[in-house]
């Protein structure tokens, strides 16, 4: 993750000298999760306030801008909150931080420029770009949250699982949209919206099947099969080889909300715009 950053802090170092202004912005809004326990509804309650800051250089073509980004939120999500009978049996509930360092190429629908009252003032925007992002899931038992990742709970480093505890610094795609437009000639306020495709299905701990609570108990501590398998009713041999959540489809993280953008670096007068 390290070294994918570095590469593209080093990709917006050498984009700088095509920018034509740069930007300090503040971000607020809101974060949320779509994945085995929070399946489908989006911004749900548990949607959790979110804040970020980014810097920002804009191309002199006026269709880019490149930025470096750093978020954080928390998400979650309960069974017992959702309509599925299956789910309320199941219980199971996690939350997790989200810190997250990102570089973004922004693509203007329209020609804009930081500073214009009139004319280049304001466009509709696509995102993309890649991330790094640290995420370390809770389960919450007898009004106490406890680090899932190292208990292991679908059995990782015990005899019935071979795999490994998953990763908790990971990279995600993030993707979305927004629409910018500005104040006066220093302030610029956006509104965006984006996903963040993920590369793993643990962060909310379940994705596959349950395992035997025996060998949980015995190999990973007595806490491992409490908050492995917390549903009402038991199905065959307590619930072993069953799905305990969908391994074929992996979980995402959201973030949507506001920015305000401070333009400190005003174009070079002597380079004319470049066009595309």
């Amino acid at each position: 993750m390290k070294k994918t950053l570095i590469i593209f802090i080093t990709v917006l170092g050498f984009i700088s000298s095509f920018s034509q202004s740069e930007e300090f912005s503040i971000f607020a809004g809101g974060t949320y999760y779509i994945g085995d326990i929070n399946p489908n509804k989006h911004f749900d309650q548990n949607t959790n306030p979110a804040i970020g800051f980014m810097y920002k250089r804009n191309d002199r073509n006026f269709r880019y801008a490149y930025r470096l980004q750093f978020m954080y939120g928390m998400i979650e999500a309960y069974d017992h909150q959702n309509d599925d009978p299956w789910m309320q049996n199941r219980d199971l509930n996690f939350r997790t931080p989200i810190l997250e360092l990102a570089a973004i190429m922004e693509v203007n629908f329209m020609k804009y420029r930081p500073g214009q009252i009139r004319k280049l003032s304001e466009t509709p925007y696509l995102f993309f770009g890649i991330a790094g992002y640290n995420f370390r899931p809770k389960g919450l038992y007898n009004d106490k949250w406890y680090d899932l990742q190292a208990l292991g709970t679908e059995g990782q480093n015990t005899s019935v699982n071979t795999d490994g505890y998953y990763k908790l610094n990971q990279i995600a795609l993030p993707v979305g949209f927004g629409y910018k437009k500005n104040l006066n000639k220093k302030w610029t306020f956006s509104i965006e919206y984006g996903v963040r495709i993920l590369f793993t299905d643990y962060l909310d701990d379940v994705s596959k099947q349950y395992v035997s609570p025996d060998v949980l108990a015995t190999e990973a501590g007595i806490l491992s099969p409490i908050l492995a398998d917390r549903s009402y009713k038991q199905v065959g041999d307590r619930n072993i080889g069953h799905n305990r959540g969908n391994s074929t489809k992996r979980d995402f993280y959201f973030f949507g909300g506001m920015t305000l953008s401070f333009t400190f670096k005003e174009p070079d007068p002597c380079k004319p715009p470049v066009e595309h």
